[in-house]
């Protein structure tokens, strides 16, 4: 009976393993983006200025309280200081899901047409650094407001791209 028990336990360790080394190779899914958050633009962009798509650019972010944002977002700061920032996106040529890539942590709404859009997909990359989050959105061929908010310091990388 011992041996049988050594065996069950040495078999659900083993699976463990396993189950840690593909965790920790999950980064490689986030390389492209990972490579891009490591080199944004080299001057950040000011609160309320246009993001551009497909490429990393670094945020200067406000006060939360100086913030000029299109709504209020839907997740209040978790903690003080808190920085946020507005930013332009141009219209898409078409309907399509898009991958926001966020290195810090913060909160992310998209915003169209006045309404919030609801994320499809969320990936949590808190291991994964420069990366700390990918949040997906199925945006319309409209201009669009990016929100980040709830962030710890006044910066942030940030990557916009079709998926």
């Amino acid at each position: 009976m011992r041996a049988m028990v050594s065996i069950v336990v040495a078999a659900v360790l083993l699976n463990a393993g396993e189950a840690l080394a593909v965790d920790a190779s999950g980064c490689d899914q986030f390389a492209k983006v990972n490579a891009a958050l490591a080199a944004p633009a080299a001057d950040p962009l000011p609160s309320g200025a246009a993001l551009p798509v497909g490429t990393a650019a670094r945020l200067k972010l406000v006060a939360f309280a100086e913030a000029k944002l299109a709504l209020a977002p839907e997740r209040p700061p978790k903690f003080s200081p808190s920085y946020a920032g507005a930013f332009a996106l141009d219209a898409p040529a078409s309907s399509g899901v898009f991958k926001v890539a966020l290195s810090s942590t913060g909160w992310i709404d998209l915003i169209q047409d006045g309404k919030f859009l609801k994320p499809v997909h969320f990936s949590d990359a808190a291991g994964c650094p420069p990366l700390r989050k990918v949040v997906e959105f199925r945006l319309a061929p409209a201009p669009a407001t990016l929100q980040v908010t709830g962030v710890g310091r006044d910066e942030v990388s940030i990557v916009v791209s079709p998926e």
